[in-house]
């Protein structure tokens, strides 16, 4: 859901390239829609601010695999749904990691650099009129997101989880530079998508995970706190 690159609008897509593109934005969305979830149940307070991060992701993913598919399909261009890409990740990844380290944490975290960051690099966006800033910003929060789940996971022995999110991170990181690359085949930019979206179905399945690891947790601390049986 990071990728982006300039594009000849009428004739870069195909239609059924630009369809596959609503996969990984399914995945991912399927993926934090999870988490969110689990931070309801982990750290009720901080679940408004997960629902708004996965909103986010969401919207911007979504925006430019439908700008994709309206270009594909009959040369439409709306610049706008392209451009909220950049600006939604930026803020909703560095939400989501405020949030996921709190449910980790089992309590709220300082979270004012989780906003800072995410608004220089709007600023600096704005002031320099490019988007590189944003990108880097949701580089971040993405990066700092997925470690911290990958942690979780070895932490608690569960290796092959924490694998599928070292997978997460790589791709997170190395997909987008790949595919701003100028005059990419067809076939390259299919191996690129379907390459996305494995790493989405390892976020998938590893958000499956750390809900029910962070469930547990928040179960038994409830338990412990009021001498209830399990």
């Amino acid at each position: 859901m990071l990728a982006t690159r300039g594009v000849d609008v009428c004739t870069e897509y195909g239609v059924a390239l630009a369809v596959e593109d609503f996969v990984p934005c399914i995945l991912a969305t399927g993926a934090l829609v999870v988490l969110a979830l689990m931070v309801r149940e982990r750290v009720p307070k901080a679940f408004g601010v997960a629902a708004l991060g996965a909103l986010l992701i969401g919207v911007g993913g979504f925006g430019k695999a439908t700008w994709k598919l309206l270009v594909a399909t009959g040369c439409w261009e709306y610049p706008l749904l392209e451009q909220l890409l950049f600006p939604c990740i930026a803020f909703g990844f560095a939400a989501m990691a405020w949030a996921l380290l709190s449910a980790v944490k089992g309590q709220l975290v300082l979270g004012w650099p989780f906003v800072a960051f995410p608004l220089a690099a709007a600023i600096g966006a704005l002031w320099m009129g490019d988007t590189w800033p944003l990108l880097i910003a949701a580089a971040v929060g993405a990066t700092l997101f997925g470690v911290t789940a990958a942690v979780t996971a070895f932490k608690a022995g569960k290796t092959s989880v924490g694998i599928l999110f070292i997978i997460y991170v790589l791709g997170t990181n190395i997909l987008p530079p790949l595919a701003a690359q100028p005059r990419q085949s067809e076939e390259i930019q299919w191996a690129e998508q379907l390459t996305n979206s494995g790493v989405q179905l390892c976020f998938l399945l590893g958000a499956l995970w750390l809900r029910e690891h962070l469930t547990k947790k928040a179960t038994t601390v409830a338990v412990e706190k009021t001498g209830a049986p399990a």
